[in-house]
């Protein structure tokens, strides 16, 4: 073997062997989405990732009658070993009836949530922004509470007496 090529050969493995060690730390899958919850005056029309965050900015529409002043996200992190709630931020915003506005967020730092994963154990996780609640500019608020119960619909009632918090 040649100088050359035993100079070629340590350089390749010095250089390689390096990326092969982190591999395993970048190694985790990480997927993201949003859920909305039916009864919702907030509807999550689409999100946008970038390098940095799972949930860098979100768009928004207002399907209720009432004028939004802020929305509070939350971030559920799923694995094969279960949800927890991985952040969770109140964003003013003022959304009128029928409005769509688009918001940066900056949610879900990506780095963050591999090392979360990596504690876990888990070669994949699920990111899944969802709006747990609701200011009105009038004062009053809508929570989720579909999640801890379901959704029981009984197609007899009116979404008022479904839903008596939602104004």
């Amino acid at each position: 073997m040649s100088i050359v090529q035993t100079k070629l050969r340590a350089w390749l493995i010095l250089t390689l062997l390096p990326g092969l060690t982190w591999a395993p730390v970048f190694g985790q899958q990480l997927a993201f989405t949003s859920r909305t919850y039916f009864q919702s005056p907030v509807v999550i029309l689409s999100i946008e990732s970038s390098k940095e965050f799972g949930f860098d900015s979100v768009s928004l529409r207002n399907d209720g009658r009432d004028a939004i002043g802020a929305v509070h996200f939350q971030i559920a992190f799923r694995t094969a070993a279960g949800d927890e709630i991985a952040d969770q931020r109140r964003v003013a915003v003022s959304l009128e009836p029928r409005d769509t506005r688009r918001l940066t967020i900056g949610m879900a730092h990506t780095e963050g949530l591999r090392q979360l994963a990596k504690s876990r154990n888990q070669a994949s996780a699920l990111a899944i922004i969802s709006i747990e609640s609701v200011e009105f500019q009038h004062g009053g608020e809508w929570h989720q509470t579909e999640r801890d119960r379901g959704i029981p619909l009984d197609p007899l009632q009116t979404p008022q007496e479904l839903n008596p918090q939602r104004h």
